[in-house]
């Protein structure tokens, strides 16, 4: 049998930078937009999430996207 994917879910998630620790690494907190359309282009998505980090108080170091799929056997 083969497997085959659907993809039911889309998350943009934004990394923001909030600080510096103790050691001088970056304090980096989560921004999480759901209900992104599946068939949103991965560009589209980039550039949705660069504008939304314009808008935040902190600066915007990195733009994920998150895909959940369902898997079943034909």
């Amino acid at each position: 049998m083969a497997a085959k994917s659907t993809k039911v879910l889309s998350s943009v998630v934004l990394k923001i930078k909030t600080g510096i620790n103790a050691k001088g690494e970056n304090i980096l907190k989560t921004v999480r937009y759901s209900k992104v359309k599946v068939t949103a282009s991965d560009e589209d998505v980039l550039a949705v999430g660069t504008a939304i980090g314009t808008l935040l108080a902190y600066p915007l170091q990195e733009v994920v996207r998150e895909d959940q799929n369902i898997i079943i056997n034909e």
